[in-house]
């Protein structure tokens, strides 16, 4: 028995060992600190650069006292307008953490907000907008609006006749910028050949991530293996950024390598 004891004991420190070492890595994968990732839209539509920070999906996750995490984040980028494209406010968690951050945000920046489909659920849209304008927020519910020399086209409550509403009223000429939070709608969008440029959130990164293997596990409306989880995406004739979304602790499953993220959009004069 003394003779088979080293033996046991070494099979127990390396059991101990593997298990904690994965434990490690399990855990590694599922932190989730948020990150700020930029990107670059070359057009010749405009003579002025414009920075656009983008916050998509907060669903009213906490981000620091006072909300001061993503705050700073945001100043730290020093943007010129904030757009908000859905899922800001959650349909079941307690809205102080919206509350607090736009209040915040619509003091310090020129803020645009789209509706998303948390926000619809239970009828509580229409509240919704009065607090957040309440706040200094523009929202945008099927209307265009001109921005530091862009468009801005706010899709809205009715999803259909507000799109249709903004791509009439759009104007070629003009560096159009579309809000709408589903990015599986992308070939709806395209049809009318008026957006240059489409920021959409809703897919949450795709929850589960395999960094150069695989973008996202699953989405919303998209299933498995989501055409369109997150990150930028090129067409002959626009380009659309899906935000992986801010929030953090609304899921039943958690993200895996797939860090919430504060998006930032450079549009510049020129070509690429």
């Amino acid at each position: 028995m003394e003779n088979n004891s080293p033996k046991k004991n070494k099979r127990i420190l390396l059991n101990t060992a593997a298990a904690l070492a994965g434990a490690f890595v399990v855990l590694a994968a599922a932190s989730f600190p948020m990150k700020t990732v930029y990107y670059t839209v070359h057009t010749d539509k405009i003579s002025e650069a414009v920075r656009i920070a983008q916050v998509s999906d907060l669903h009213s996750c906490y981000y620091g006292k006072d909300m001061e995490n993503l705050v700073n984040a945001i100043d730290e980028t020093s943007p010129d307008m904030v757009v908000l494209t859905g899922d800001i406010y959650d349909d079941s968690a307690d809205s102080g953490n919206t509350c607090t951050f736009l209040d915040r945000i619509g003091r310090k920046y020129p803020c645009y907000y789209v509706t998303g489909n948390h926000e619809q659920r239970n009828g509580s849209w229409d509240s919704f907008v009065r607090e957040a304008e309440s706040f200094g927020i523009h929202v945008l519910d099927g209307e265009n609006t001109d921005a530091f020399g862009i468009t801005l086209c706010g899709s809205g409550k009715n999803f259909s006749a507000s799109i249709e509403k903004c791509a009439e009223e759009a104007d070629t000429d003009k560096f159009n910028v579309l809000l709408a939070h589903y990015p599986e709608q992308i070939d709806y969008y395209r049809s009318f050949g008026k957006f240059d440029l489409i920021l959409s959130g809703h897919a949450h990164g795709g929850q589960w991530r395999i960094p150069g293997i695989l973008n996202g596990l699953y989405a919303p409306n998209q299933g498995l293996f989501p055409e369109y989880a997150g990150g930028r995406y090129d067409f002959d004739d626009s380009v659309m950024i899906v935000s992986r979304g801010l929030s953090r602790t609304k899921e039943i499953i958690p993200r895996i390598f797939n860090n919430p993220e504060l998006v930032i959009v450079d549009i510049v004069p020129g070509d690429s």
